[in-house]
């Protein structure tokens, strides 16, 4: 190009000088020998532009194939891997105290394929894993629970399910203005919104105040903005079951106290005399949402749920049986400011506070929480976080809350080693510290978790075994009257 444009300022030049000169047969020799350069310069040129276009339109070609095949035709993975160092301090109603330290490795595999711009899968494979092996070597029922399984550390280094889902989503509903989305399988529900702040990490479904365990269910969401005209407003329908009532295969070989085994007639996935579904609807709610205030709402049921009943009439007091003791209900509002005042200060711009309040109430079919009665509890949720201001690209965040005597949640699957602070009949409070070391392909967190117990049963179920007692050195001495958990981590995501 540089010599074009040279050879066609000489061709200038030369007309200028001769044109003067009548013309002679000299002159218009060079000016058409110079004419003859430039037309074969701008033919070559041109021919090497062509070539190179092709080129490029074939390069294009290839590049589309290959992103097809990696985003259209096949499932996308990313790693999550998480070291931790978990030191746990506990000391009971007489004021005895023990601790320990925990390393563990959490690692999700998450996976992604959309075939069609209205549907995708999503899936993760979860292992939580202590270093090395437990020395407690008795049976881990209750550790590999369906509803915590991947939110628990175990000794154990299997992979299992934690998410598998398809979803659905639509820009119109039967033919109206209302984007739209289903959705079927092991749905995302732990780690949701308020708690998602602390765990560094967008919300998944549900409110976190008062639902953090896994199921399997669906969910239906409607967006209703432009329907109605109010920011943010949203509706969503959550169905779950908790547990199946059914036997499994080979359920008819029982192996007796001696070690030989019975044999009897069974009818394999029948359902077991005694028990039935444990299923939950739940209905989500968002009346307002700007980007940044606003509120959402939560109300469940849940039937059928499980607990352990005192068996009294086979035994001593303190000897339990494993039953559905009844139904319960519950519900959540929260409000959330991303953002506080417009143009203060940067860094109250880049301030969340949020408040919730949340409630649950019993519905005994013999007896729940010790009780033959309804009973409701309460339990409210403060948290605010902003950026650091002494180092850069890293959070500091307070969070606190309290729980009335009859308060039960569904937080099982909170990520604390110490027990759900959010199930705590008493108060808990947290500090916690996030920093991003490269962008968030790798992060650190600091957290202080403090846990004030004033009623035994906070961790408990649904049975007497979960009934709440005054926590006293004199009534009971043994019960946890102060949980601590101080945590170190450093997590990979890419």
């Amino acid at each position: 190009m540089k010599r074009i444009i040279t050879l066609s300022a000489i061709a200038v030049f030369a007309t200028a000088i001769y044109a003067d000169d009548n013309n002679t047969t000299s002159a218009q020799a060079q000016i058409d020998a110079l004419k003859a350069q430039l037309e074969q310069l701008q033919k070559t040129q041109d021919e090497k532009i062509a070539k190179l276009e092709k080129k490029t339109k074939h390069n294009t070609k290839k590049i589309s194939a290959v992103n097809k095949l990696a985003n259209n035709d096949n499932l996308k993975f990313n790693a999550d891997l998480r070291t931790s160092y978990d030191y746990l301090s506990y000391k009971n109603a007489k004021g005895d105290e023990t601790s320990n330290g925990v390393f563990s490795n959490r690692l999700w595999l998450k996976m992604a394929y959309a075939p069609t711009q209205h549907l995708a899968f999503y899936g993760t494979i979860a292992y939580n894993k202590l270093y090395g092996q437990s020395t407690d070597f008795r049976p881990q029922g209750l550790n590999y629970a369906d509803m915590i399984v991947n939110e628990t550390v175990n000794p154990s280094d299997e992979l299992r399910i934690r998410e598998a889902y398809w979803l659905y989503k639509n820009d119109t509903f039967l033919g109206m203005d209302i984007p739209w989305t289903a959705s079927m399988g092991r749905r995302p529900s732990t780690d949701g919104l308020l708690v998602n702040y602390r765990e560094d990490q967008r919300a998944k479904s549900a409110i976190g105040h008062d639902i953090n365990i896994e199921f399997d269910g669906a969910s239906f969401n409607y967006e209703l903005e432009n329907l109605t005209d109010v920011s943010g407003m949203s509706l969503k329908f959550c169905l779950g079951r908790g547990m199946s009532n059914v036997k499994t295969r080979y359920n008819g070989i029982v192996q007796q106290q001696d070690g030989t085994f019975k044999v009897a007639p069974a009818a394999d996935y029948t359902k077991v005399d005694g028990f039935d579904n444990t299923d939950l609807v739940g209905i989500l709610f968002k009346p307002y949402d700007d980007g940044q205030y606003s509120v959402h709402t939560v109300w469940f049921k849940a039937f059928n749920l499980p607990g352990l009943v005192e068996d009294v009439p086979a035994g001593s007091a303190g000897e339990y049986s494993f039953q559905q003791t009844g139904d319960m209900t519950g519900g959540a509002a929260s409000f959330i400011a991303d953002g506080i005042g417009d143009g203060i200060s940067d860094m109250l711009d880049d301030t969340v506070a949020f408040a919730s309040f949340a409630y649950s109430k019993t519905d005994p079919k013999d007896s729940m929480l010790g009780h033959t009665t309804s009973k409701i509890g309460t339990s409210v949720y403060l948290g605010a976080n902003w950026p650091c201001q002494l180092i850069d690209d890293a959070r500091v965040g307070i969070e606190y809350n309290h729980g009335t005597k009859y308060w039960r949640s569904f937080t099982y699957g909170e990520d604390t080693l110490a027990g759900s602070k959010l199930a705590a009949r008493g108060d808990a409070y947290e500090m916690w510290f996030n920093k991003d070391l490269i962008g968030k392909k790798l992060t650190a967190q600091i957290r202080y978790t403090y846990i004030d117990y004033r009623f035994t049963g906070s961790n408990g179920f649904f049975g007497d075994a979960g009934a709440p007692t005054d926590i006293s050195a004199e009534n009971t001495p043994n019960a946890i009257d102060i949980a601590q958990d101080v945590r170190a981590y450093i997590r990979y995501r890419y």
